[in-house]
């Protein structure tokens, strides 16, 4: 069993501050309400002010232009909390950008998000991308490469996530794990229930170099899980999650590891027929030969490679 966390990204404070602007003005003009200034041609110039701010002329103007959008927010969240009325259907979203405006730097369960507040701020050390928006997920995998486990969580620390994945492929496999691998996020705990947990690590003193290879190659084949969450990323929408909510989020982990083990049945099953028929009528490798001469030819007018490329890899040309 293998395990790996990763992040769903979701789509930061000026940005809210644009983002209050805009719907303030859209519930001004929804109730007919008659604001004091809509201050349309001083936020165009802010917005240009705001440009190329890591250049180092125009660092302090964009910093001023910030702290004055945040001014005009608080007004019109402010101008509309005294205007509407205390049964308007607006009052929630109101507290929100009122929360979001008294919001600092470094505070915790900061709103990112004026759709999905409940969006983390996820820290993942690397150096292109120092910090992730949205949640948490859990993968558990087999070594023949079936997902058995895919759970939401927040922003918990990553060890914290093993005993419930755990449980979750338990319930859904009706079988108990006995050993697990994972990466060192997990540090800590070495046993969960019935299942031993590896992590890599120095080797304790004492062990022969017969365990310490079995371990090393242990800790080799957890590294087949990385190349799965890419493919659940890029081809099946773990990037991005669309869908509302925490219930969304849990939603689109389980239809993307659904969509990836369908994925892989189907290709077992198309490499069955392809065998299949290649045995019963000898065909194939004929139809294949005028396939891969079809597309050389349609290359030579077209000139669209990816399309051959995409074939070759699939195993269907040679």
């Amino acid at each position: 069993m293998l395990f790996r966390s990763v992040s769903q990204s979701r789509y930061t404070d000026s940005k809210l501050h644009k983002k209050i602007i805009r719907n303030c003005l859209s519930i001004a003009q929804n109730e007919n309400i008659q604001l004091r200034q809509r201050y349309t041609r001083t936020l165009k110039k802010l917005s240009v002010d705001q440009r190329f701010r890591n250049h180092a002329r125009n660092k302090k103007k964009a910093i001023k232009a910030d702290r004055r959008i945040k001014i005009i927010a608080g007004r019109l969240v402010r101008e509309l909390e005294r205007v509407l009325p205390s049964e308007s259907q607006y009052r929630n979203e109101l507290e929100l950008f009122a929360k979001v405006l008294a919001q600092k730097k470094g505070e915790r369960n900061k709103i990112y998000s004026l759709h999905e507040p409940e969006t983390c701020c996820i820290s993942k050390g690397k150096e292109h991308k120092k910090y992730e928006f949205g949640n948490k997920a859990s993968i558990a995998r087999t070594h023949d490469g079936i997902i058995v486990g895919a759970m939401s969580f927040r922003n918990e620390y990553d060890g914290h996530t093993a005993s419930e994945t755990l449980e979750q492929v338990r319930r859904l496999t009706n079988r108990e794990v006995l050993t697990a691998t994972a990466d060192r996020g997990y540090r800590g705990a070495t046993k969960i229930g019935n299942t031993t947990l590896f992590v890599p690590g120095k080797s304790r003193a004492g062990m022969s170099e017969y365990q310490k290879r079995k371990l090393r190659n242990i800790h080799r084949k957890r590294a087949a899980i990385e190349p799965v969450i890419g493919h659940l990323k890029q081809d099946h929408r773990m990037n991005r999650n669309f869908y509302k909510g925490i219930k969304g989020d849990e939603i689109n982990i389980m239809l993307a590891a659904a969509a990836f083990n369908f994925k892989r049945m189907m290709r077992h099953w198309l490499s069955r027929l392809l065998s299949a028929l290649s045995r019963i009528f000898n065909v194939l490798p004929e139809l294949a030969w005028k396939l891969n001469q079809a597309l050389w030819q349609y290359e030579r007018t077209e000139m669209h490679i990816p399309f051959r490329k995409q074939l070759a890899y699939g195993g269907i040309l040679g």
